[in-house]
């Protein structure tokens, strides 16, 4: 019989510092059933088509005056208007370079841009003009995390819970800028039987200042991460398409939700979520208002303001004192949307994309 034993409050009694700030829960039957615009978040739209951006599934990582894709040719800044600055080392196994498992991050106090190499546990340090400082080794409890951030003076690495491995599962750790392990945190909630169990993220992170926010599957938990330490935030109420045993057992795990970003932003957090079974791939966007404490759920954004196919942000950040989303498009799917619309503004947009050139990143800029 497989057993997992999910406690809600995971945090609460296990944490080693935490707030005395109670759980929202999130009932989904609560849930106030409505159709997002693009209009009742954004005013503003911009188009960006970096040049030597040439891998679609490049990471984008935001400073508040340049940002960093990690593509194929390896790291590479762009100042904000997406002209291109330099590069941080190269790829490749000599001095200063990575191989293409990596991830970077960016301490904006001491001008420094880290990549974590993640399958030899190491982290390079360069310049902001791309000139390689050090190298150094992590003291890492485990070897590749799969999402890693700067916060001060202090390196954050997340991992996905393995649950098919027999030792206990690690949430993150916590390094200085050197490499040396500072904290590590097991998930000393989860315990698994031996056999085959679907494989369902608990990494996805969300930036908000000096935070981060963090889903975990297996509790259906947010908890929020800083300096202080986490707490749990906020918990999924009981309903349908929570992570049971039998839904394991059974195979009904397809209807299980999974969640692939997670933002908050001034205003309120956005949770964008769909069942575990791909052929549902159909993607449900859940605002928390923090005013009023109501939640809202939309299948889709509707974009009645420049015509996107689809809204699907993968980015929160804050540039110039705004709030800004990103979402990221291959050019033909753009281009074919754009050229084909009623809109005649709509249509002019398509003037500004080269068909030939690299994947386009939006800036959607949200009110006030």
């Amino acid at each position: 019989m497989i057993k997992i034993i999910c406690i809600i409050c995971l945090f609460l009694c296990s944490c080693h510092s935490y707030s005395d700030t109670g759980l929202v829960v999130w009932n989904y039957d609560d849930f106030i059933k409505r159709e997002m615009k693009m209009s009742d978040i954004a005013d503003e739209m911009t188009i960006i088509q970096p040049g030597s951006i040439d891998y679609k599934g490049a990471r984008i990582v935001h400073a508040s005056s340049f940002f960093l894709a990690g593509t194929e040719q390896g790291v590479l800044r762009y100042d904000k208007e997406g002209h291109f600055m330099n590069r941080m080392g190269a790829i490749g196994q000599g001095p200063g370079e990575y191989r293409r498992f990596y991830n970077m991050a960016i301490n904006e106090i001491d001008r420094i841009i880290y990549v974590y190499c993640m399958d030899t546990s190491t982290l390079l340090s360069f310049s902001y003009e791309g000139n390689f400082l050090n190298k150094h080794s992590l003291q890492l409890p485990k070897k590749m995390a799969w999402k890693f951030y700067c916060l001060k003076d202090k390196l954050y690495f997340y991992y996905s819970i393995d649950v098919d491995d027999e030792s206990l599962s690690y949430m993150y750790a916590i390094t200085d800028t050197i490499g040396n392990l500072l904290y590590s945190k097991l998930d000393e909630s989860l315990h698994f039987s031996s056999g085959n169990y679907p494989s369902f993220p608990s990494d996805h992170i969300g930036l908000f200042g000096d935070t981060m926010l963090v889903w975990n599957q297996y509790s259906d938990t947010i908890y929020r991460v800083s300096e202080k330490g986490e707490e749990a935030f906020a918990v999924w109420g009981e309903w349908d398409k929570r992570l049971t045993p039998a839904k394991v057992e059974k195979e009904e795990c397809n209807q299980s939700m999974i969640i692939s970003t997670i933002f908050e932003t001034v205003n309120y957090y956005l949770c964008i979520w769909r069942p575990y079974d791909i052929r549902k791939n159909k993607w449900n966007y859940c605002f928390y208002d923090k005013a009023s404490g109501k939640l809202f759920n939309s299948e889709g954004i509707t974009d009645d303001l420049w015509g996107l196919p689809s809204v699907f942000p993968y980015n929160y950040y804050v540039m110039d004192g705004r709030e800004y989303l990103e979402c990221g498009y291959p050019t033909y799917k753009l281009l074919d949307a754009w050229l084909t619309s009623d809109d005649p503004k709509i249509r002019k947009q398509a003037e500004s994309i080269d068909e030939e050139g690299n994947n386009v990143l939006i800036r959607i800029r949200l009110k006030k």
